[in-house]
Order: C-alpha cells, then sequence, then structure tokens
C-alpha cells in the first residue's frame, strides 16, 4: 500500500502519475504519461484492482527533466559525472536524486523544454523530459529510492542551462550569427573543415559523411578517446537525422583497424 500513499500524496501536490504493469516499466494497458492523472480516486480505483503495481510520473505535465545516468553494464558512475564535467555538462547534485534497481541514479530538475528526450547524449546518459519510473516501483525485487532522504520533489532544482539548450533544438547558428570575421582573413585546411563540420549533412551520405569527418579526427593524432568523443557529438548535433550509436560504432572501428594495419 505505500505505493498508493506515495502516488496519492503526489497527486495532492499538482504530480501526474500514471499505473505500470507489476515489477515492469510498462504501463498498464491504455494507460501512459499521455493518460496520467492526478484524480485521487482514479488512483486508488488503479491499486484496488491491482495493489502491486509500478509507479510512472508524468514529466511534461510539471515541467521536469530527468538525467538519467544507466549503470546496466557496471558503469563507473563517478566517471560518468566526470565525464559530463570535463565536457561542460555539470550537474547540481543538491537536488532531488533516485537510484534506480539496477544501480544507475536519475537527478530530477526542472524547466522548460521543447524535445521530449535525448537517448545516449554521452554514453550511458540519457535525458528524458517525457516520463520516468520512480520510487517505490520495483523491478525484480530491487527498488527505486531517493538517496537524499533531506531532498523531495519540493527541493527540485532549476535545471542548468546546457540541459535546457540540449532538450530545446535549439539551431546551432543561434549561437553563431553574431560572430563574424571583419577583414580578410586565410581560411587555413582545419578552419575549412571545422565549418564543413558545422555546416553537417542531411540524411543522404550520413554514412560517408561521418567517415570522412572521423578519418580526419584520428589523423589529427588526438587520443581515440578523444576523437570518438567528439565523433559522437558530431553526430548527435550535425547529422540530421542522427545514425544509431551502433553505425558510428562500426565506422569508428573501421577507421582505427584500417590506421593499424598502415
Amino acid at each position: 500500500m505505500r505505493s498508493k500513499q506515495y502516488a496519492l500524496e503526489l497527486a495532492k501536490h499538482d504530480y501526474k502519475v500514471f499505473p505500470l504493469v507489476p515489477n515492469t516499466k510498462r504501463p498498464l494497458k491504455d494507460r501512459s504519461y499521455l493518460t496520467a492523472s492526478k484524480d485521487p480516486q482514479e488512483i486508488s480505483n488503479w491499486f484496488d484492482h491491482e495493489p502491486n503495481i509500478n509507479l510512472g510520473l508524468s514529466l511534461s505535465d510539471s515541467n521536469l527533466i530527468v538525467v538519467d545516468i544507466d549503470n546496466h553494464n557496471n558503469n563507473d558512475i563517478r566517471s560518468i559525472f566526470q565525464t559530463l564535467s570535463d565536457q561542460g555538462y555539470k550537474l547540481p547534485a543538491d537536488t532531488y536524486i533516485e537510484q534506480t534497481p539496477s544501480g544507475g541514479l536519475h537527478l530530477f530538475y526542472r524547466g522548460q523544454v521543447s524535445k521530449k528526450r535525448v537517448t545516449n547524449f554521452i554514453p550511458s546518459v540519457d535525458l528524458l523530459a517525457d516520463f520516468t519510473v520512480i520510487a517505490p516501483s520495483v523491478i525484480n525485487g530491487d527498488t527505486y529510492r531517493s538517496i537524499n532522504t533531506n531532498y523531495t520533489y519540493n527541493t527540485i532544482l532549476d535545471a542548468p542551462n546546457w540541459l535546457l539548450d540540449a532538450l530545446n533544438d535549439r539551431p546551432v547558428q543561434q549561437y553563431s550569427n553574431s560572430f563574424k570575421r571583419t577583414g580578410n582573413v586565410k581560411k587555413w585546411t582545419t578552419g575549412k573543415r571545422l565549418d564543413e563540420i558545422v555546416a553537417g549533412v542531411d540524411s543522404g551520405g550520413r554514412n560517408m559523411w561521418l567517415t570522412k569527418q572521423i578519418g580526419w579526427l584520428i589523423g589529427t593524432g588526438a587520443e581515440l578517446a578523444t576523437a570518438y568523443t567528439i565523433a559522437q557529438q558530431i553526430n548527435r548535433d550535425y547529422i540530421r537525422p542522427p545514425l544509431k550509436d551502433s553505425e558510428v560504432n562500426v565506422i569508428f572501428k573501421s577507421i582505427v583497424t584500417r590506421e593499424v594495419r598502415k
């Protein structure tokens, strides 16, 4: 009954929830975050019918964002935070945070965004603005739970600017149109290549275009981890629509293998 009480408490504070099949992340039939409710009677009816349901929270109805840090492959959570920080994506930790059954983390922030989610923002990190599973839901006997007991949904911080940018799909030119060179400046090969990357590519020839850019990145002599990180960002920001991660990995590995054989 704890889940019912928790759901009713959330509804009392204007958060919309929806029922999930017990022990899973799947919504009950004809239910989803699009039909989430804060009506106490409706919520009570769900639990009267099935007392062991899991809970989903509609993030979009409350202008909430979740940074989902995955631990399915026994990732080092601390190193993921460090990678985010190194790339300028710092995450304030004094907000409401839940631990997932797999040992991952859900960090909650507030903000209005246009995108519903960004998967694999960096490896093992998703950005969610549509819905998420919440405590005290249970998966295979393990529960979602708050890790900072002094924090609640009332202590959720405003999202950092980079998180809002990532989920608002702002065009790249928004940040560059105000910066123009004056006078005659010689454009070196590197400058031409950077301009080509920012110009991006549409659906035609995406694989060949990314192969060219990755080959150039590796050819600069940068560490392979650096080249891979930039390749992922190029795919995410400048290819429309982006390639699947598996395709990027195949391209990257093939070029590395080719370079080793030289």
